[in-house]
């Protein structure tokens, strides 16, 4: 009985299906799909197809020219053109990301430009497709070691004219924004610089004192041009080239720490020569009335006729026209002041300006025999208690090691004495934790 139920059903549903328009519809286009994947795949025709700008590596890792040194200086980045073969279904959907390419490596032993073989394969080692050929088998990449020089800069100005500046001045040494630039690059290179110039076109006469926007140049032995060589600099170079008028100047110093009341009533000195011929920058001519030699320290003067030689070649302020002039001659006269020493307390010294980088103590225990020059009245006026001295390390050079700082003595109300030489007290240094 239940057998005849289950035919009766099984023949009412192939019924209902073959009369259902709708379901035979959708069989057929399932049965359609299969049969079109089918053709597509098994049937599907062998075709060629070029992937453009694949990318081609170059792996140093672990290889010869790393070993040695050596370096890929110069372009980095290649592409290569790789034609495919295969089903057309396959290789409509290939990138460049499915093929990989590397460059041989293992026989580079020197610097200099090399040939590296190309090496072409399926980037998951498929066997769908075949690689039929590249746009080259090879490229060429330079090898070198790396070097890194500094180099003086060197102004140089290029121009036709005969002269470029006005009667009666001359051009002043020209100054750089910096005196040195680092270069680097590959060693091969690198060994044939012999300067760098910074070179200003100049067409026209300099009336002023007037700053370039330089051209920097690598000169090499040979005159050859770099390649791979750089100049390292953070920040665009300038160059100043001052204009000098020549003109004739007393001459004389100045001085520092100078009790206030010797800033308008300065001591008695002379300058020998007394005058010279110099070249000054013509903006300043008509504002500089004296051409300064010196600076002297109211601590080197003692009650006496003081002597100070100054080495001409160390000023830089204006240039000296006088070749004979090698030397200044400076007096200092002080001889109608009178000396007194005294002994200051270490409670009288004091530390100022702690530092970020060291913990600096005072470690000074002994008194300190301080000279002091002045009037003999201002000295008798003085006492012990008026002079003091103070340790400044914020703008010194100091580590653990030191165990001296230089102290600055200051005498009452600083306006009539001063102390002569120096005064060394002692310190204790330890870094910061």
């Amino acid at each position: 009985m239940e057998k005849k139920t289950d035919k009766k059903r099984l023949k009412f549903s192939l019924n209902d299906i073959l009369e259902n328009n709708r379901i035979l519809l959708a069989i057929s286009v399932i049965i359609a799909f299969a049969i079109w994947l089918w053709v597509a795949i098994e049937k599907s025709p062998e075709v060629q197809q070029v992937i453009s700008n694949v990318p081609v590596k170059i792996n140093l890792e672990n290889t010869i020219p790393q070993q040695l040194g050596l370096q890929i200086f110069g372009e980095t980045s290649f592409t290569v053109d790789v034609t495919v073969s295969g089903k057309k279904y396959i290789i409509s959907t290939l990138t460049a990301d499915d093929i990989t390419v590397e460059a041989n490596t293992n026989y580079v032993d020197s610097p200099g430009t090399k040939t590296l073989q190309l090496k072409l394969s399926a980037t998951d080692n498929s066997d769908d497709f075949t690689i039929v050929s590249a746009s080259s088998n090879y490229i060429e990449v330079y090898f070198d070691t790396y070097k890194e020089i500094e180099l003086p800069l060197k102004g140089v100005i290029d121009t036709d004219l005969e002269t470029i500046v006005p009667d009666g001045c001359i051009l002043g040494d020209l100054v750089c924004s910096v005196t040195s630039v680092n270069v680097s690059g590959p060693a091969t290179e690198i060994n044939r610089i012999v300067e760098v110039t910074a070179t200003a076109a100049v067409d026209s006469v300099l009336e002023k004192t007037t700053t370039f926007d330089p051209s920097v140049t690598l000169v090499t032995n040979d005159g050859s041009q770099l390649e791979y060589s750089k100049i390292n600099a953070s920040d665009s170079i300038t160059m100043t080239a001052p204009v000098l008028k020549v003109v004739t100047l007393p001459t004389t110093v100045e001085f520092r720490n100078a009790p206030s009341y010797y800033i308008n009533n300065p001591l008695s000195f002379s300058v020998s020569p007394s005058s010279l011929r110099v070249a000054i920058p013509v903006e300043t001519v008509e504002t500089t009335k004296a051409v300064v030699v010196d600076t002297i320290d109211f601590a080197d003067i003692l009650n006496s006729y003081n002597t100070f030689n100054v080495d001409a070649s160390t000023i830089t302020s204006f240039k000296i026209m006088n070749d004979s002039v090698r030397n200044f001659r400076v007096t200092v006269n002080a001889s109608g002041l009178s000396l007194r020493t005294f002994s200051v307390p270490a409670s009288s010294i004091t530390l100022s300006n702690n530092r970020d980088d060291f913990d600096v103590s005072l470690n000074q225990t002994r008194t300190i025999t301080v000279t002091v020059i002045g009037r003999e009245e201002d000295l008798e006026d003085l006492s012990v208690d008026d002079i003091k001295i103070s340790v400044d390390t914020a703008d010194k050079t100091i580590s653990e090691s030191t165990t001296a700082v230089q102290g600055t003595v200051t005498i009452g109300d600083g306006s009539l004495c001063w102390a002569f030489g120096k005064y060394d007290i002692q310190v204790t240094v330890s870094a910061v934790e």
